[in-house]
């Protein structure tokens, strides 16, 4: 089915029930990034998103990471690269324990530019305490009263598996407002 009707079932009819499985993806077209959340005790750190290349997920709290192997010369840069690199970047303190647990594939749509494979760390240890950027104000949260409602839609499906230990493996579809899902697919491992 083509990602036109999907959008056109998703906006004109919105009680029709869109299935991951309709909807055409394709690897090379997905872009590689990192996500992480350093938990301690009953805390994560998240981070309000002040500014981003694409205006992806401005003014939204989240993960701290981003693109992989984006910059000139880093065009071989590992998983686990990026999300050191990225986390000195947001918050001036890289993780120096850590693990990747998920994999989550996010589909926009009505703005393909913006699909991505995320690579989803739990991340135990920073080299330094988290500093605002002028990227990202980070902030910690009660691991059991997340800022759902300042979030990207599909934070609620997944985030709290991953935070509890789970290995997730995720695929999302936002709909025409590129703000809600309308599909979705998540399966937790051992």
């Amino acid at each position: 089915m083509s990602v036109f009707l999907i959008l056109t079932l998703a906006m004109y009819f919105p009680s029709v029930t869109i299935s991951i499985d309709m909807i055409p993806t394709d690897n090379a077209s997905l872009t590689p990034m990192v996500a992480g959340y350093v938990v301690r005790d009953s805390q994560v750190l998240l981070g309000l998103r002040k500014q981003s290349s694409w205006d992806l997920g401005k003014n939204l709290v989240s993960g701290i990471g981003g693109k992989v192997g984006d910059l000139p010369g880093l065009e071989h840069e590992t998983l686990d690269e990026a999300l050191v690199r990225e986390f000195k970047e947001e918050i001036g303190a890289g993780p120096v324990s850590f693990r990747k647990t998920s994999e989550v594939i996010f589909l926009f749509l009505a703005k393909p530019k913006w699909n991505q494979k995320v690579a989803v760390y739990l991340v135990e240890a920073l080299d330094a305490e988290p500093q605002e950027t002028d990227a990202i104000k980070p902030e910690w949260y009660n691991v059991n009263e997340l800022p759902f409602a300042q979030m990207w839609d599909d934070a609620k499906y997944y985030l709290p598996q991953v935070l509890a230990g789970q290995k997730v493996s995720a695929t999302f579809a936002y709909g025409p407002d590129n703000r809600t899902v309308v599909s979705r697919n998540v399966r937790a491992h051992e």
